[in-house]
């Protein structure tokens, strides 16, 4: 009888998402939520190991574990045995904490015990490292000298106590705890933030660099996480002058005119006035953010998702560049503002950035990587760009191409977006607000342990089946997103339809489940346009943006072996703006041709989708150094004759072109 009344609660919530961010009615049972003072999150990170990839993301993190993130220290010199971190007299600032922050959630969600003991050396070491006084990490050397051409080692030793680096590596003990409880973590932090308490007030965030005082959001995080574990009420204290002394975010994004920001601080100061918004309760804070992006977006704003960064904010032309780090800091800020706000559009700006920007940026194997990103490029060789911090060799795949941080910092892109995937919901239920094949193990209800298997081939396919594994009945909601792009979602339930709700709304489906018990998530996926500089076009379904299919030719330039440097050209015609029939309904003008899903999907040739659309080159639009010329205001009249073209999802694109003129 009991399994009867519960199987017929089917509550059906549609909610908008301030209402649910704002306004969560009970604390999760199971994992740890805000302390109070502190706002109470609506959405709870699980432990690291807890969401299994699958399916082609599953590829992504094997092909990451053979490629540069299993390997780096074995084949770049910067996190190598000699590294700081490591106690050597290499490298003592950022990179070997970068790696890590990526390495350490690769390793445990793949459950690979050789990752796991390569991380768990420098995770060790510093450990280890930790003073009396609760500084921990590479020491200065009063008495060390250097050569002239040892000036990055010289600035190094100088600012070895930068509170930046550390601020990285408080991240890795952070989901090293996660994945293992070694509760060592805890006693760790709790004495270098004491550490901090006696010493910002003299020595503040800037005192040793810049990067500490932008960046100060991460330190701030890492405080809050650590008060949730032990309420030592000083933590609230020292949160406070941390926040004081970090650049003002708030302001910045308020501000409406973002200019001559630095992208990768950009990156992860957007989430920064979200973090303390924690503490403050102020919505002051969480609207900044809000706003912020989309001044950002506005002014910076490219198809792909994210604001061009090359290295400093350079405007909406898809000539300007975003490098690599800019993409992963800004999806974890994303990440981190989900679960802070319950904000879907934060779910949205997730999937755009991750299913398009994070996949082209590196090499189908992972031995290489690309510094700068552009949306329109059609050649990555050595020639002129536009950017306003040069590199020779910022576009082309390599080791290090461009400059070193992104070598040790893009790690960290695939392995925290997958443990995003799911996350624990404060009336003691499982959120998927994100899609991609994988399962999850987490205690819902009154303390059962389920296993939901998400079966899908998004974001190329539509659906998404949730099948629930579980010993005995248990009662708990389910929350599914609906995407702000998707109209006409269904929801079945065991083969029945059970709702059929609206776009950007969330979902929650709560019953009695039963061990088999299956939901189908059903989101259309429409052709859609998105207009952009000069008012050219992005083609966009679902959450992928699409992009001219090119030949790609790889040829090796420099070095030897798998990570050698390749520059990527192609003798395809690129100059072509789009025919569309009727802009009001755009999919009228595309043929949809839908493949099969390979594991590793994110190449030319293995793409699963592609469209077919009309189109005229511009014989007027050419190339200008290494990069397309001016792109024409549209509309352009062309006299040449129509032709096919065929484009494909962006992230399986190394050349392209994805803001397109539209021609007459």
């Amino acid at each position: 009888m009991l399994r009867a009344i519960l199987s017929t609660l089917i509550i059906v919530a549609m909610m908008s998402t301030a209402v649910f961010a704002q306004q969560p009615t009970a604390r999760n049972a199971h994992y740890i939520s805000n302390r109070e003072p502190l706002a109470l999150n609506p959405y709870i990170q699980l432990p690291l190991g807890s969401i299994t990839p699958t399916g082609w993301l599953h590829e992504q993190l094997r092909l990451s574990a053979e490629g540069m993130t299993g390997h780096l220290d074995e084949i770049w010199k910067d996190v190598g045995p000699e590294n700081g971190w490591l106690g050597g007299k290499g490298d003592s600032w950022e990179r070997g904490p970068y790696w890590i922050d990526g390495l350490v959630p690769l390793a445990y969600t793949l459950k690979d015990n050789a990752l796991i003991q390569k991380a768990r050396k420098w995770v060790e070491w510093s450990l280890r490292s930790q003073r009396d006084d609760g500084y921990f990490g590479p020491t200065p050397d009063p008495n060390r000298t250097f050569r002239p051409e040892e000036r990055v080692l010289a600035w190094q030793e100088k600012n070895k106590e930068d509170w930046w680096p550390h601020m990285v590596m408080l991240k890795v003990k952070e989901q090293y705890y996660e994945a293992t409880g070694d509760k060592r973590v805890l006693e760790f932090m709790t004495k270098y933030f004491r550490y901090q308490v006696q010493h910002l007030p003299t020595k503040p965030l800037a005192h040793w660099t810049h990067w500490a005082k932008d960046r100060g959001g991460e330190n701030l995080a890492s405080i809050y996480w650590l008060y949730n574990r032990t309420g030592e009420p000083f933590l609230l204290e020292l949160a406070e002058l941390v926040f004081k002394q970090t650049e003002d975010w708030t302001g910045m994004l308020e501000s409406g005119y973002p200019r001559y920001w630095h992208g990768v601080n950009t990156g992860m100061g957007v989430k920064q006035p979200g973090v303390w918004y924690q503490q403050s309760k102020d919505e002051r804070y969480l609207r900044a953010v809000k706003k912020g992006i989309a001044d950002l977006m506005r002014i910076h704003g490219q198809v792909q998702g994210m604001f061009s960064g090359d290295e400093l904010l350079h405007g909406t032309d898809p000539t300007q560049g975003t490098e690599f780090c800019t993409v992963v800091e800004y999806m974890f800020s994303l990440e981190t503002l989900l679960k802070i706000s319950g904000d879907l559009e934060y779910a949205d700006r997730l999937e755009r950035v991750a299913y398009n920007a994070l996949p082209t940026q590196s090499k189908p194997d992972f031995t290489g990587r690309q510094y700068y990103q552009l949306p329109n490029q059609v050649v990555c060789d050595t020639s002129y760009h536009n950017f306003n911090v040069q590199y020779k060799d910022a576009i082309l795949f390599g080791l290090e191409t461009g400059y070193g941080c992104c070598t040790a910092n893009y790690h960290q892109g695939w392995p925290k977006f997958t443990a995003h995937l799911w996350l624990a919901t404060q009336d003691n239920g499982l959120a998927a607000l994100i899609f991609a094949p994988c399962e999850v193990k987490a205690k819902v209800g009154n303390g059962v342990e389920v296993t939901v298997v998400e079966q899908t081939n998004y974001p190329f396919d539509e659906k998404v089946s949730f099948i629930v594994k579980a010993v005995k009945s248990a009662a708990f909601p389910l929350h599914l997103r609906i995407p702000s792009w998707c109209r006409g979602a269904t929801v079945l339930v065991n083969g029945k339809e059970h709702s059929r709700p609206q776009a950007g709304s969330m979902q929650i489906i709560s019953r009695m489940w039963e061990d088999g018990d299956r939901v189908e998530l059903t989101l259309p996926m429409e052709i859609r346009l998105s207009i952009w500089h000069e008012e050219a076009v992005g083609v966009e379904r679902g959450p992928l943006v699409y992009a001219l299919k090119m030949t790609e030719r790889w040829q090796k330039i420099k070095g030897e072996g798998r990570y050698a440097t390749y520059e990527v050209t192609s003798s395809d015609p690129w100059n072509y703006g789009l025919v569309i029939d009727d802009r009001r309904n755009p999919s009228t003008s595309f043929q949809v041709i839908r493949g099969s899903v390979d594991r590793q999907p994110w190449t030319v040739a293995a793409a699963p989708l592609q469209l077919k659309v009309k189109a005229k080159r511009i014989p007027s639009w050419e190339l200008y150094g290494g990069i397309t010329g001016p792109i024409p205001w549209s509309p352009v009249r062309s006299s040449e004759p129509i032709e096919e073209v065929v484009l494909i999802p962006y992230g399986c694109t190394r050349l392209r072109i994805s803001q397109f003129p539209v021609v007459q």
